[in-house]
């Protein structure tokens, strides 16, 4: 998500013409915004069972030090009423390995999983927004396999939906009129556009690893990784991970797993769009398959799709009118997410510790990457926002052995802080959005020392619930005439709808003529407009 502010560009304004029985002669000054409107919140909990395995590869268990948990939306459907989420919950589970040395070790699982969420007045077509949160996960060891762990997860899932609607608001109390008005920051959808993207890009079985017999089961990860805005275009960088088990082609099949990042580049058209504006974009795997070449076993064929929606936005502080006074009005209500703040702050990481036992020794850190943020838990306080969350160190190096191999060490490390958001309030909402500005890696002593700088940004909203004024009508008024009117003078009167020099001068007792003789500025007897003062004349009675 982009978090800068840029200039604003200027939106459509319309005048709204006389409209019969709805809105006053004098042309209406309205500005049309495209609005992200609140239907409906919910949040649920849910039960994610299932059982996973230690892979053949890997060392029987002795102990669980630990379990990290991840989750990835698979599919989000909007139908009457509710949200159809399909996920999957990745698992990465630290052991002491049963034998003597107790090295520690880790293994990657993931168990699918379906839910709903009741949400009123949703419908096919709206936006959802979905958030999982996993409270607590267990791993117990199945008494009749020792290598079988059931899992049992409790994940909170919240679901919020929401519509894009144009509403015409009027932002300047029409003349003759007072009026009620509130400065509301407004995020005006400037449009959205989505678009797949193939990815069927053939790569070789990394070095080392055994010839494929059989692709068992394969997952991917997609992460945006840069967006731009150019005039009706977002430019989108991203990547792909792809982890793979497969059965080897050796005589004892044994399973071994593979892994291969795809990086990759697109736009999506989305007229209006400018730089400046902010821009956020959901990707989503819709598949993810792989298979073995017919002629070589160590020639691999993806097929991945993913599904990209981009949405550009624009903040706008702007003035509406709560209330026409006098006036009978058009209202609609706007229940939508109003920018309370935003902020970004620079973070350091340092993390030092020796290299895992099984590593050969680092003769010379060739390269070092720091990606892969997980913001694992953001609060928001008075005035704040605390993060927590975990960074993947990834340290390419030559080992200290006479045939200068090349070994990769992962290093995941967490960090928290906060950041000052004036006006931040418990129960608004926070989007985090993190950026590796530089990373580094570097041996001091026993310890291989990673180093990141972050720049962490937090924009904080709130739903708002607020009735602005779209039209009016002016009530209508009748003005008799004075109970002491002295022939020869005038009284004021303020035409109404539906008069005419006509009706009024027979209404009055008086001609067409007078009342154009003393009323100069009427240059056209069959014009005149709601609103304005004439003079009628008084004329005797009897």
């Amino acid at each position: 998500m982009a978090m800068k502010k840029g200039p604003k560009p200027k939106f459509r304004r319309a005048l709204d013409d006389v409209n019969n029985n709805t809105r006053s002669n004098a042309a209406l000054e309205t500005e049309r915004f495209s609005l992200e409107q609140v239907v409906g919140e919910n949040t649920e909990q849910t039960i994610v069972r299932g059982t996973i395995s230690v892979p053949e590869a890997k060392p029987a268990v002795d102990e669980i030090l630990s379990t990290d948990t991840t989750t990835k939306l698979k599919k989000v459907e909007v139908i009457p009423n509710k949200v159809i989420v399909e996920g999957t919950l990745r698992l990465e589970v630290m052991y002491t390995a049963f034998k003597e040395d107790q090295s520690v070790h880790t293994f990657h699982a993931e168990l699918d999983f379906t839910d709903f969420i009741e949400v009123e007045g949703a419908r096919p077509g709206m936006n959802a927004e979905v958030d999982i949160v996993v409270e607590d996960v267990s791993l117990t060891r199945d008494p009749k396999c020792a290598e079988d762990w059931d899992v049992a997860a409790v994940l909170q899932v919240t679901a919020r939906v929401t519509e894009t609607r144009d509403v015409n608001v009027l932002t300047e109390c029409p003349q003759g009129f007072t009026c009620e008005t509130e400065r509301m920051n407004l995020q005006h959808v400037v449009g959205t556009g989505t678009k797949q993207v193939l990815i069927d890009e053939e790569f070789e079985l990394p070095e080392g690893k055994p010839d494929v017999e059989k692709v068992i089961k394969c997952m991917c990860d997609v992460e945006i990784t840069d967006t731009k805005i150019i005039k009706n275009k977002v430019l989108i960088d991203g990547e792909v991970d792809l982890e793979c088990t497969y059965t080897a082609m050796k005589d004892d099949q044994s399973v071994h797993t593979l892994e291969e990042t795809f990086k990759f580049n697109t736009f999506i058209e989305v007229e209006g769009a400018e730089q400046g504006m902010q821009v956020h974009v959901d990707a989503m795997v819709e598949s993810c398959e792989v298979e073995v070449a017919e002629d070589n076993a160590c020639l691999l064929s993806p097929t991945i799709v993913l599904r990209l929606r981009a949405r550009v936005t624009e903040d706008r502080e702007v003035d509406v009118v709560t209330e026409v006074k006098g006036a009978d009005v058009e209202t609609a209500t706007l229940d939508m997410e109003s920018l309370v703040g935003e902020a970004c702050k620079q973070v350091v990481i340092r993390d030092a510790k020796e290299p895992p036992a099984e590593k050969p020794a680092i003769d010379k850190i060739k390269e070092v990457t720091a990606g892969d943020v997980v913001i694992k838990d953001t609060d928001v306080i008075r005035d704040k926002v605390l993060v927590k969350g975990t960074i993947e160190f990834q340290v390419m190096y030559t080992a200290m052995k006479a045939d200068q191999s090349i070994h990769m060490i992962h290093r995941k490390v967490s960090f928290k802080t906060f950041i000052d958001v004036p006006g931040a309030r418990p129960d608004q909402k926070v989007d985090i959005d993190v950026e590796v500005e530089w990373a580094n890696a570097k041996i001091d002593g026993c310890d291989l020392v990673v180093e990141a700088v972050l720049n962490v940004c937090a924009r904080v909203t709130e739903t708002v619930k607020r009735e602005v004024v779209t039209g009016f009508r002016p009530r209508p008024t009748v003005t008799p005439a004075p109970e002491v009117c002295i022939p020869g003078t005038t009284f004021n009167y303020v035409v109404q709808r539906g008069d005419t020099l006509s009706k009024l001068a027979q209404r009055f007792g008086t001609t067409v003529q007078a009342i154009l003789a003393v009323n100069p500025q009427i240059t056209n007897p069959n014009l005149i407009t709601v609103g304005q003062t004439i003079k009628i004349p008084c004329v005797a009675k009897g």
